[in-house]
This record gives structure tokens, C-alpha cells and sequence, in this order.
């Protein structure tokens, strides 16, 4: 009888124009198991959404046409077209069409574990996706539906993937994104919100300073590496670190926040662990100081014929990861892993999952422009149907500065 899998299945949910751009590259994937083609990507914006259907069509194995794509992997959800660079209108429209989000989720069927998506700059995806956390996390109480609802929904593990504009972009973009990340931290009632928070800035792994400018394209495809690395082979055939140890020590702590810290392609006929771990840190996907972090986790892909042959193994991880973070004084609370990697080749990779580090160096390059925009913005509508009341805004500047003091200690 064959081994039945024991992968943990995730299913991948983007909103807003950057999150589908983020999603369409997963088709393009075919090393990963975990997540198959379980991707939905959601818009206000028909144009948007077409474009992004454009996208996967590209990267799809099969020859499927637009309206089969969009039937399977789309959803275009609000009666406005477009947020209108308004978060609060992305959250009305989530809020408007809860049931039809639900139902294309559940036809995935079963899955341990959502991987949300979604650029913090815009409204679309920054208003809906910390929205639709909530509802999941707090028993779908604003479904008009009860029967669309399984029992599986209710022991999701939600993690969230936020990418920070360029600090080049305009104000609102800025207010967005602080606003953003508060509410995917903590609800309005001031709880967890996403079981853990994964950022990555734009400018941090964009580095058109030096005239080597990835754009986009190369920034998802950064981001899409790092979430392969992170989500593994699941539990296919090693004791690998699996979302389940992510998310529950740093919640415990109040410090679920994550950024990814990468090496890849190193060769490992010279690799040396503690090196590449080095390597990696010196790429975070954010400004920050690493000596802060409070949480980490360590992921070594290496050829499954390396491990197999002795050439690396699980205690030598261990060690290298004690001893990194040792020689760094980093006091963390955190695991190390050794995961397969199919085909042939020499080469290693390395995840940094670093948590729980303090984020003033991300939000300084947007407090100024939140700050002179929240008066302004509060007590308006946006002309979709959201609307941000003063004391809305307090309570999500509040929840942010208080976890950020937690974590700056």
C-alpha cells in the first residue's frame, strides 16, 4: 500500500493587483507540493484581475482559457470597481461579498493552512485580506451563509505575507501600509489577528541605488522563493519544522511578526553552515537590526542525494544554528531544519524565518507620511462604501504602537 501524504496542505489566497502578481508566479513552481493549485487570487478591479489571469495563463502547464482560469482561480468580488487607493473600501468590499470568498476558498476542499497575500500600499488587498483573517479567526460571524462554512475552517493556521511600498511612493501608500500591518497584527478588540506576519519591503530588495533594480518580477520571485523554502516538502519524509512550530511559540510571546533572511544556489562542495547562515542574514527582507530578533527559525535545503549520503545532516544544522546564534548573542526562542531538495546538484539553500525584531526601522520610512495623512483621512468615506472614523484610526495607531513597544524592549 502506498504512503499516503501527509504534506501539509496550504492554500494560497491574493488580493489587489500586487498580490496577484505575487500568486501568478506560483504555477510557475512545480518543486513544491504543499500547495499544488491551490491559489485565488481576488480583485475589485475587473482590468486588474484580467491582467493577473494574464499572468498565470502564462505560467500554467495546461492550455486552459481565460474564463476557465477565472472560473478556477478568480474571483472578482465588490459591486465597485476598484478601492480607490482606499483600505477601508477594500474592506467593504470583502465585507459585501464574505460568502463568495468562502465558497471559492472551500472549493479547494480541505487545507491546514492559508498563505495570504497582499502589497500593504494599496486598498484592495490591504483592506480585504485582514478582514477575511478575522472572519476566519473569529468564526465567520459576518457569513449570511452559516451552511457555506466545514469544520476544517475552524483550525486553519492563517499566515500573512505583506510587502511594504517603496519608500518612494506617495503619502497614502504609506498610510496604507502602517494601517496594514496593524490590522494584520491585531483586530479592532486589540487580539491576534494572523497566527504570524511575514514582511518584506520593496526598496529593502529592490537595490536600484547601486543600478541593479530587480523590479517586480525579481521581487516576487525573491518572495515566491522564500515561501517555498518556508513551507518545505511539509512532513513528507524528515521531522521538518512545520507551520504548526512557527506560529506557536512566537504567539506565545506576543512576537509573531517575520521577515525572511535568504542564500541560495550556495555550492555545497564548500558550504559551511554557520557561513551561510551568515549569508543569509546579511539578506533580510526589511531593514532591521538582526541582534533583536526574539524568534528564529532556521531551513537547510539541500539535495536529497547530500542527506542521503552523509554529506549533511539534522545535528549538523542544529549545531550550526546554536552556534550562529551564539556568536551573534541572539537569545531566541527557535528550531532548525534539514529538508530535501529533488533533482540533481551540489547546490544548498537557506531560509532565516527572524522574528520578533523591532520594526521602527520599517516604519520610520512611513510615519511621517501616515501621520500628516490621518487627520485628514479620518471621518471620510472613500466612495466605495468604506468609510474611517477617527476613532477607528486611534484604536489601529494605538494596537501598533503598543506591539511595537512590546517588541523594542
Amino acid at each position: 500500500m502506498a504512503q499516503a501524504d501527509t504534506f501539509t496542505r496550504w492554500s494560497v489566497i491574493a488580493s489587489g493587483e500586487g498580490g496577484g502578481r505575487i500568486a501568478s508566479q506560483f504555477f510557475d513552481r512545480a518543486e513544491n507540493p504543499g500547495i499544488d493549485d491551490r491559489v485565488l487570487v481576488m480583485n475589485t478591479n475587473r482590468a486588474d484581475l484580467r491582467n493577473t489571469i494574464d499572468r498565470m495563463r502564462g505560467t500554467l502547464q495546461d492550455e486552459r482559457g481565460e474564463e476557465e482560469t477565472m472560473e478556477s482561480h478568480a474571483l472578482e468580488f465588490g459591486s465597485q470597481q476598484g478601492a480607490g487607493n482606499f483600505f477601508p473600501n477594500g474592506e467593504a468590499c470583502a465585507r459585501e461579498d464574505l460568502d463568495r470568498i468562502v465558497t471559492r476558498i472551500k472549493d479547494f476542499g480541505t487545507s491546514d493552512a492559508f498563505m495570504h497575500v497582499a502589497t500593504l500600499g494599496g486598498g484592495t488587498g490591504n483592506g480585504s485580506i485582514p478582514y477575511t483573517i478575522e472572519q476566519f479567526k473569529t468564526g465567520l460571524a459576518d457569513l449570511e451563509d452559516t451552511g457555506a462554512t466545514e469544520d476544517w475552517m475552524a483550525s486553519v493556521i492563517h499566515t500573512a505575507f505583506g510587502v511594504w511600498p517603496y519608500y518612494y511612493e506617495q503619502p497614502q501608500r504609506h498610510f496604507n501600509a502602517v494601517c496594514g500591518l496593524s490590522r494584520l497584527l491585531r483586530t479592532a478588540d486589540d487580539t491576534q489577528n494572523a497566527d504570524m506576519v511575514l514582511l518584506a519591503s520593496n526598496s529593502q530588495l529592490d537595490d536600484e541605488e547601486n543600478g541593479n533594480g530587480r523590479h517586480y518580477d525579481s521581487i516576487n520571485d525573491a518572495i515566491i522563493t522564500a515561501i517555498d523554502l518556508m513551507i518545505g516538502a511539509g512532513r513528507e519524509t524528515r521531522s521538518v519544522i512545520d507551520v504548526k512550530d512557527y506560529v506557536t511559540i512566537p504567539s506565545q510571546m506576543d512576537a509573531y511578526h517575520f521577515t525572511p533572511a535568504v542564500a541560495t544556489e550556495m555550492n555545497g562542495q564548500v558550504y559551511e553552515l554557520e557561513y551561510m547562515l551568515d549569508q543569509a542574514a546579511e539578506n533580510t527582507y526589511v531593514p532591521m537590526d538582526v541582534g533583536t530578533t526574539t524568534a528564529a527559525y532556521a531551513i537547510v535545503r539541500a539535495p536529497e542525494s547530500m542527506i542521503d549520503d552523509g554529506e549533511i545532516s539534522e545535528p549538523e544544522v542544529y549545531g550550526a544554528f546554536r552556534d550562529w546564534t551564539t556568536k551573534h548573542d541572539i537569545n531566541v526562542a527557535g528550531q532548525a531544519s534539514l529538508t530535501p531538495k529533488r533533482g540533481r546538484g551540489n547546490d544548498v539553500d537557506v531560509l532565516l524565518l527572524l522574528g520578533g525584531f523591532d520594526l521602527n526601522p520599517l516604519l520610520d520610512h512611513s510615519w511621517d507620511e501616515f501621520e500628516m495623512l490621518g487627520d485628514s483621512l479620518a471621518g471620510t468615506g472613500g466612495g466605495t462604501g468604506g468609510e474611517l472614523t477617527k476613532a477607528q484610526l486611534d484604536r489601529i495607531v494605538d494596537n501598533l504602537e503598543a506591539y511595537v513597544e512590546r517588541n523594542a524592549e
